[in-house]
């Protein structure tokens, strides 16, 4: 019943039949798409909105819409449980300061550089410019990631750009709950949206409030991961156990968004800790692979619809009227991508160093910080694409929203410049580059070594 209730016709008029029959050629058009782009040797997830966007200009077709709710609760913890499910905790640990640097303070700082190029380009008022940046602001490594797989990019390069994503999506979230509590005050429209309101609370309440929506979700999740895999330490049935992933990865966005914390970052704390411990601790070897092909399978049925949809979203906007808007909203984008880069990556290179020389003859419980070769900064300014969840974001907005319609073609056309300008930029350079980005790790290492 969920999967008939896929797409939400504009004329609302379609029978279930219509709807499995729609579902079905979607799903042929994805493997078809997929079996092409390994051809192409190119990312199906960019080919797949590219087909979709054709498609949807078709005129003989009917006017096809996202559900929201189809998003946010189907696909969006799928793909973060999954993605934090196959994290590599050690890489991630190794890399936490970048990563942690590029996914807090970095996120705050792109959302600032696309609030104000809004607010300066096209006058958009602060608030609803600082809404469309913290929609805007996550990125989506599916696409980089694939291409980071096919052309042999140095591991540790991967996990920069994979733990920033898996760690901004709960940070842009929380910003989007943010600032969506302080604006629908403002204009009477608090009943709209169920986030919580700040204004009428003390500071010291206000402080606790904000705290408890970026960092609660993370410890609700690491909690329920390990009250999870310490139970399945008695089970030794792989369904079982596949059963309780799929339910701890669907049932955490439920908890952490009746607690009124971030739902997302709770599915990342419990896929991180079941895939770390749980899987270490509480899963055989036969269950281990049968739950990875599982999440694979997942993972690349939510990617696949989720893309061709987001096509024929892409579509039906309108993209010309609002090109200002699209202009400097990617301009803010571009801009805040760079300053982060080459503002925090050095200043992470900094710290590493100071760090060594202070550690350098004591044990530490952190990982003690390395340099990042700074040839990784151009791909690592390029892979800041937008997707999956961007898209769930804006289609969550309040319907009585003022500017929605401008809002949302902004974010769409921020999404689709960057999937497929800076999506195919890469696939064209890193060939390239990859014998530099290699030989640049090797370069960076010697010191170390020495």
């Amino acid at each position: 019943m969920v999967l008939s209730s896929l797409l939400s016709s504009g004329t609302s008029t379609s029978s279930l039949v219509d709807q499995v029959r729609f579902l079905i050629l979607l799903l042929i058009a994805t493997l078809i798409v997929a079996l092409l782009s390994r051809r192409l040797r190119v990312p199906y997830t960019l080919l797949l909105v590219i087909v979709g966007f054709v498609v949807g200009l078709l005129p003989f077709l009917p006017n096809q819409h996202i559900d929201p709710n189809l998003v946010l609760y189907i696909f969006i913890p799928a793909l973060l449980f999954e993605g934090a499910w196959n994290a590599e905790i050690n890489r991630l640990e190794a890399d936490w300061l970048p990563i942690v640097l590029l996914a807090i303070p970095g996120l705050v700082l792109s959302l600032l550089a696309v609030a104000a190029a809004l607010s300066w380009g096209i006058g958009l008022p602060w608030l609803l410019a600082l809404l469309v940046g913290a929609i805007v602001s996550p990125t989506d490594p599916v696409a980089v990631i694939a291409l980071f797989q096919q052309l042999g990019v140095p591991d540790r390069l991967r996990t920069l750009v994979e733990g920033e994503s898996i760690f901004n999506d709960g940070t842009g979230s929380a910003a989007y709950e943010l600032v969506l509590a302080v604006l629908l005050p403002t204009l009477g429209l608090a009943e709209v949206s169920g986030n919580p309101s700040f204004l009428n609370t003390p500071a010291l309440g206000i402080a606790g409030e904000v705290l408890w929506l970026i960092f609660g979700g993370l410890l609700l999740g690491f909690g329920v991961g390990w009250v999870a895999s310490r139970l399945l330490r008695r089970v030794d049935d792989h369904l079982i156990v596949i059963t309780v992933t799929v339910a701890v990865a669907y049932g955490m966005y439920l908890l952490g968004t009746a607690l009124h914390t971030s739902g997302l970052l709770a599915v990342v704390g419990a896929g991180l800790v079941m895939g770390s411990y749980g899987r270490k601790h509480a899963m055989s070897p036969r269950t281990i692979e049968a739950a990875d092909d599982v999440w694979e399978f997942i993972d690349y049925l939510a990617n696949s619809l989720l893309f061709l949809l987001l096509g024929f979203e892409l579509a039906s906007t309108h993209l010309v009227q609002s090109f200002p808007g699209i202009f400097f909203g990617l301009l803010g984008a571009v801009i805040g991508r760079v300053l982060m880069i080459y503002a925090f990556i050095p200043l992470q290179d900094v710290l590493a160093r100071w760090w060594a020389r202070r550690t350098a003859e004591r044990c530490t419980r952190l990982p003690r910080p390395r340099p990042v070769p700074s040839a990784w900064r151009p791909v690592m300014v390029l892979s800041g694409l937008r997707g999956a969840l961007s898209l769930a974001l804006v289609l969550g907005l309040p319907t009585a929203l003022e500017q929605l319609n401008l809002l949302t073609d902004i974010v769409y056309g921020i999404i689709l410049v960057t999937l497929l300008g800076q999506g195919l930029t890469l696939r064209v350079l890193l060939p390239r580059w990859k014998e530099k980005l290699a030989r640049a790790e090797v370069e960076e290492s010697l010191p170390t070594q020495a």
